[in-house]
């Protein structure tokens, strides 16, 4: 294990100046990829941050990393994936896109709960808690 250590002697000479094989390591340069919008005949749009946008696939929803928004990689994919839509055009895919944007609008109204109605679930819980009943107490009693 010594040898692995550097003592400092001071008997060796040691230059501070040269830099250590350790320090010159080759850094790989990182290259943020741009979206075109040329790639939705592949069938990709994008999601993420406008800076280092992801490709997402608009027929199956997989999402791609920033270095596979190359447009063989993106066809790779709609060729080995979705054969089946591997031959539609722009249009088709756009139609794809505006359907899923519009699914998800009318899920997020679908899912969110009101204000009122948590802030009176929260009133039951703590009248509840206060008699110090179990939690299963309001199930039985409300159906």
């Amino acid at each position: 294990m010594d040898k692995f250590l550097r003592w400092k002697d001071s008997s060796s000479r040691t230059d501070d100046k040269e830099p250590s094989t350790s320090v010159t390591k080759n850094l790989k340069k990182v290259v943020k990829r741009k979206y075109d919008e040329d790639y939705i005949k592949y069938g990709f749009s994008w999601c993420g941050d406008e800076t280092a946008p992801r490709p997402q696939c608009i027929i199956c929803g997989d999402q791609l990393s920033n270095e596979s928004m190359v447009p063989s990689k993106l066809k790779w994919h709609l060729y080995s994936s979705h054969p089946t839509c591997a031959n539609k055009d722009k249009q088709y895919f756009k139609g794809c896109l505006e359907q899923n944007k519009k699914q998800k609008k009318f899920m997020k109204s679908a899912v969110t709960v009101s204000e009122k109605a948590l802030e009176a679930s929260y009133h039951v819980v703590k009248l509840i808690a206060r008699q110090k009943k179990p939690h299963s107490y309001c199930r039985r009693n409300t159906y």
